[in-house]
Order: structure tokens, then sequence, then C-alpha cells
């Protein structure tokens, strides 16, 4: 999901399989304790090693199950031996374990009985708990009867201030976080995801949060055999079905950025994408890559059917060691993943498509519209800060004068609503935000607007998505209520007073 940022999986654990020779008992036994610990089977993996003794492969899995458990201090103790210094296994996970120890030493917990258990790196972010497990709770059900795998309880969530916390947590480079936006990472058998204030208008942390909550499924359901397109693939299809649609949903479509990106060059194969998207050398790239991988997994269960996508997890969990992803998908839809590839990128073409705008930025010369929201930009800020002044009159003539160069940018609609509101034109305040046909993409603080001015007329869930988008948004989490008054339900009565006292600032 390019709005801002990026949301995805950083680093996969490496396929493993069960060495055949009965001398090998103990170096099994970790095995079988790792594969435990991928399928989130804490209580089989416990047993394994309970019984296990002290050699290094047994410590560096009691380690392992000890991140996933979220006991980073028991994880950096377990592995700071001398004797574990060559052992591959203990070198990777070491700085994991010590980073992880040191960004959460004073992280507030909070656990919801129906099974999920969150930690805010910052205790003032604990206030979003109540939305972020009523939606994970949510996302699970779908995701178990659309995948046919369930997470187990609890659900774990990190919720970390930066990105150099996020990449401490997750082992991703910060350099490699910051190129690409990333805001979230499913690792160690949980969610890590940004805190929506740590960027000026949040981000869509909610359908993140699904878009990870889908990897940790899909390494669960297929012992983490699910190679990186595939696990990007069927995330960015899953962020969405958690909850109703809108139609804003697959704006731009991944078919006409992949399409696109792949003629710019930018495109790479589908098993090509290295070790993680957020390796990838730029945000552009980045987001080709997930359009390609989003539009190939559409079209694939398109053509075989909604059952195939579950079928396809098993077979790979069930799959002989040594076979692949490719082995899988003929097993299941008798066509070759060579094939459907063909398939896949020959229907592209069949299409004519036009050059989404989120590419024109480097590429040729930027286009009317481009240079319409470069003007409007300009011009809608110098309005914010004029309405922040009390200048009401002002403000709406430079956000009248952004409206004219970008008539669908959603942020331009809501300051200049604001600035006829501030003049007495409520009428007109309200026809801008109303009508969805009006704008190509909406903002946290749009949806706001349109669910106080619309009223029945409003699209589903509108103050939900708000809220999705930027709770820290005084206006997004007070309802648009004046200062003074709070909302009546008590969430989000809690959530209205933290984004006003804005504790980060």
């Amino acid at each position: 999901m390019l709005v801002g940022a990026l949301a995805f999986v950083a680093l996969l654990s490496p396929q493993v399989s069960v060495a055949p020779a009965a001398a090998q008992l103990r170096s099994v036994t970790a095995l079988r304790a790792r594969l435990a610990i991928l399928e989130l089977d804490f209580a089989e993996a416990t047993s394994l090693l309970e019984g296990a003794g002290n050699e290094a492969d047994f410590i560096v899995e009691r380690a392992r199950l000890a991140l996933y458990r979220g006991d980073c201090d028991g994880a950096a103790a377990l592995l700071d031996r001398s004797d574990l210094r060559e052992h591959d296994g203990a070198a990777a996970l070491e700085p994991i374990a010590v980073g992880c120890a040191r960004a959460t030493a004073a992280a507030v917990m909070r656990k919801d009985p129906r099974g999920v258990v969150a930690r805010f790196q910052d205790g003032a972010d604990a206030v979003l708990f109540p939305v972020l497990a009523d939606a994970a709770l949510e996302m699970r059900e779908t995701l178990a009867r659309e995948l046919g795998a369930r997470l187990p309880d609890p659900i774990f969530i990190d919720m970390t201030r930066d990105q150099l916390s996020l990449a401490a947590l997750s082992g991703l480079p910060e350099k490699a976080a910051k190129t690409t936006g990333t805001v979230a990472v499913a690792k160690w058998g949980r969610v890590l995801l940004l805190s929506p204030r740590a960027t000026r208008h949040g981000y869509g942390w909610l359908d993140t949060l699904a878009h990870e909550m889908t990897h940790l499924v899909l390494s669960m359901a297929t012992r983490d055999r699910a190679p990186l397109w595939l696990q990007e693939g069927v995330a960015k299809r899953q962020e969405i079905r958690w909850r109703k649609r809108h139609p804003f949903d697959g704006v731009p479509a991944a078919d006409d950025i992949a399409s696109a990106g792949i003629d710019l060059g930018l495109g790479l194969p589908l098993t090509g994408l290295g070790p993680s998207i957020a390796m990838l050398p730029s945000a552009e790239k980045a987001m080709v890559a997930f359009a390609q991988v989003s539009s190939f997994v559409a079209y694939w269960v398109e053509q075989s059917g909604e059952a195939a996508l579950p079928k396809l997890l098993v077979a790979m969990r069930d799959a002989t060691p040594g076979s692949d992803v490719a082995e899988a998908i003929k097993t299941v839809s008798g066509v070759s993943l060579e094939d459907w590839d063909a398939r896949w990128r020959a229907a592209l073409k069949a299409t004519p498509r036009t050059m989404p705008e989120e590419l024109m930025g480097g590429h040729g010369r930027p286009t009317r519209a481009v240079l319409g929201f470069r003007d409007a930009a300009k011009k809608r800020r110098l309005s914010e800060l004029l309405l922040a002044r009390g200048h009401a009159e002002a403000a709406r003539i430079e956000a009248e004068r952004a409206l004219t160069s970008a008539p669908a940018d959603a942020g331009v609609r809501c300051v200049l609503s604001d600035a006829l509101l501030g003049v007495g034109r409520r009428d007109a305040a309200m026809q801008l935000v109303v009508s969805p046909k009006d704008i190509r993409s909406p903002t946290a603080r749009w949806w706001s607007l349109h669910a106080l001015y619309a009223g029945g007329e409003a699209l589903p869930n509108a103050r939900t998505l708000a809220i999705g988008n930027d709770p820290y948004d005084p206006h997004v989490s007070c309802e648009e209520l004046p200062a003074g008054q709070l909302p009546l339900d008590a969430i989000r009565k809690e959530l209205c007073i933290a984004a006003r006292r804005r504790p980060w600032q």
C-alpha cells in the first residue's frame, strides 16, 4: 500500500527440512522445535526443548522461542555465551534480541481476554488498544475463513514510536526501512507496527495490521515456505477484506501500476524480488513490486477459484523437502508457475492502460495533473497556516486557488471546507466532501468530514476509516466537535482527549 508509506514483511525465515539420519537425533529435535515455533505451536516447542540439553542448537531455539513470546531480555540472556559466537543461528538472533530488549525496556503492555496482547513502546499509544484489538480479532476470523488457517491466542502486536525502533525489533536495516517507507513488519510471530503519529498525517494502520497478520498466517500455515512474492501478493489481497469495501479500494489499480512499471523498466521477475521488498533501492521499485505480486495473485485466484488459495498453503506445508511453490501451484491448479506468469503478463498487455500518476514523478515530463498537485500543495499549506491564525477569508482564497489546480485532491477540499465554514458558508463547505466521485483518494480528514456532512448517506464505516488512518488528528478522533465537547463513545472520548493533548510535541 503506498499512501505516504509502505507496509510489508521485511525478512522471512529460511525453509528448513528434517535431517534424515537417526544418529542426528539432537539436531532433529531442535529442528522439530523450530518447526513448532514457525507454526506458532509454543506448547509443543516448549515440550521439545524442556527435555533437551544445553547444546548450541537447543540454546538457539530456546532463544528463538523467547523472541516469539516477546521475551527479548530472556532471549538476549540465553545468547550471551562465548561458545555461541561461531553458531550461525546465534549470530543472526543475538543482535535482534539485544535491540528488542533495548527498544522495549519501558514498554506498556495491554491484554484483551479475547486473545490480543499489545506492547506499546510509548505508553501514550496505549489509548489505541481497544481499536487495535477489535480490528485484530475481526481480521483473524476473516483470515481463518478465507485462508483456512487461524492464528492462535494471543495475537502479539508491538507498536513502536519510530523506524529506528522498528528496525531494532525486526532486524530490518534502518536505511532500508527509510528508503522504502516501511511502517510495519511481520516477524517473530508478531506484528511490529509503527505508531500512526510517527507520520504527519498518519497512515492506514489498521489495513496495515491486516496485511501483516496475513504474513503471520502464511508463515504459520506453510511452515515459512511461502516465497516473498506469494507472501506479499496474498497480503495485499487480504489487507482490505476484513472490512466493508469502499469506492477507493484498488485505486490506483495494481494492474495499471504493474503494467506501467514493467514498461518503465521498474518491474522484476516474481522470483527475483530478493530477500525483502523493503530492501529494494527505491520506493518506486517497491510500489511496482507490490503491484506485480498483487496483480498476479489476484489473477491466479480469479482463474483458479477461491478454494485454490487455502489448498495451495496446505500443499506447501505438506510438500516433501526440497520442493518449492512452483510444484505446489502445479499440483493445485494443473498449470506450471511459468505458464501462469506468461498468461498473467499477456492479460496485462491485452488491456490498454494509462500511466498512474504515482509513477510520473521521476519518469518523463510530469503531467499537468502532477504539476497541479505540486502547486496545490503549496497553496493548501498556506491556507492551513492562515486558518490557524484566524484569517478564514484569506485562507478561503488560497484554498480555492489550490482547488483549481487539483480539484480531486481530498486534502485541499478539506482545507477549503474549513475555510468556508469559517466565513459562514456551511452549505458550500458540506458540498465539498459529500460525494466520493469528486476525489481520487480520501484522507482521514475527508472521511471524518464526509461522516459529519453526509449523515445517513455517508459511506459505510466512514468514522472507523478516519480513525484507521489518522487517530491523532483531533478533528478525526473528536468527530469534528468543537473544543470543550467530547464524543459520547468512551473509546472515542479517550482518543479525542489524547489527540487534543498531543503529548509527543
